[in-house]
């Protein structure tokens, strides 16, 4: 497994700014606070292949594709795993486990090169608490893709 941090560039700025405006979820953050937020992230490369996060195991991290693909699974009784959504560039996962404090309810692997920036919980916890309206998108969210991953 292979996994590089690289620096956050002006254009990892630029490129953030203009997905992150577009996401509804993160729509009604300012340019302020979406600069706050990427202040405290790391990119970070994973080679194709690679698992980013485990169903069932603790997590503290937040993560938003920035090139690439992933693909996100869920184990169903005891070997089998299912897709359930393949996420690129401007998506993002592990939400669930920042508003709700729960485990991780899928496993999600880079299918191919991927490119991630990634938050830690305490920062991301840091702007729920700073923007309600936020919060509640954010929950919107988690609770859309719960339903989605129980009829999975």
């Amino acid at each position: 497994m292979k996994i590089n941090a690289k620096a956050i560039i002006k254009d990892d700025l630029n490129w953030f700014l203009a997905k992150m405006s577009g996401i509804q979820a993160f729509s009604v953050l300012s340019d302020k606070e979406l600069m706050e937020i990427v202040s405290q992230m790391k990119a970070f490369e994973f080679k194709a292949g690679t698992t980013l996060v485990n169903q069932g195991e603790s997590a503290n991290l937040f993560f938003i594709v920035q090139e690439g693909e992933v693909e996100v699974s869920v184990k169903k009784f005891l070997f089998r795993e299912k897709k359930v959504a393949v996420l690129g560039s401007g998506d993002f996962f592990g939400e669930s486990v920042l508003v709700s404090d729960s485990k991780r309810t899928a496993t999600v692997t880079a299918t191919t090169d991927t490119t991630c920036f990634v938050l830690l919980k305490p920062s991301f916890k840091s702007m729920l608490g700073q923007n309600p309206l936020f919060k509640e998108n954010i929950k919107t969210v988690f609770s859309r893709r719960k339903l989605q991953l129980k009829k999975a």
